[in-house]
């Protein structure tokens, strides 16, 4: 089940231009209703070493905006998506003690923490926004399995392209193909929705 309920207007998306606009925030993910009130899907717990060998976990998280995606380490996809999460991170840097963004990459060499650093490195990522990460394939796939919902269709997230928004509930508020301009800029303005919601944003 797919649930979802208006939030309010911004008056300047960063990549729409300058005009009023609703924008519809849904909740993804297998939600449930106890007869008074919606239950909706939170992502399970994690816990990874960053490019900086810190502990990135949904503790450390705690009442962020995230955004998080997996991709292979030194692989088209990998780059594709980091030119378009650069974007996303100049955009929100104002933002930085709020939003996040979590990269998990798989098959990465032996040489871990060096590998992040020098991918971290690459990308252009700044270690207070963009956290660079690795996993097991099981860790992964316990955050982006099968039983996430979009449009009634199950979906896995592994080695896509598809970049999920994460409130700070750890709720599912969008989905975004990673490589695609548009489809980041989008992502990038309900960021700013979320952000306005929660009093980080005055005066749009």
């Amino acid at each position: 089940m797919c649930l979802g309920f208006y939030y309010f207007a911004i008056r300047k998306p960063l990549t729409q231009g300058r005009k009023n606009i609703f924008i519809k925030l849904p909740h993804y993910g297998p939600g449930q209703f106890n007869g008074k009130d919606s239950t909706f899907y939170k992502i399970p717990a994690f816990d990874f070493a960053n490019q900086t060998n810190e502990v990135i976990s949904n503790v450390t998280l705690e009442n962020k905006i995230f955004v998080i995606g997996v991709t292979n380490y030194n692989s088209n996809q990998a780059n594709q998506i980091a030119a378009q999460l650069y974007r996303a991170q100049d955009k929100l840097s104002y933002l930085k003690k709020d939003f996040k963004i979590i990269t998990f990459l798989q098959e990465i060499p032996s040489d871990t923490l060096n590998n992040l650093k020098a991918f971290a490195e690459k990308v252009h990522a700044e270690a207070k926004i963009w956290q660079v990460v690795a996993g097991r394939n099981q860790e992964l796939l316990s955050i982006f399995n099968q039983n996430t919902l979009f449009n009634d269709k199950p979906v896995s997230f592994v080695n896509d392209m598809e970049l999920l928004l994460i409130d700070r509930n750890n709720q599912i508020r969008g989905h975004y193909n990673g490589g695609n301009l548009k489809e980041v800029n989008r992502l990038i303005d309900e960021v700013v929705v979320l952000a306005a919601e929660y009093g980080k944003i005055k005066n749009m």
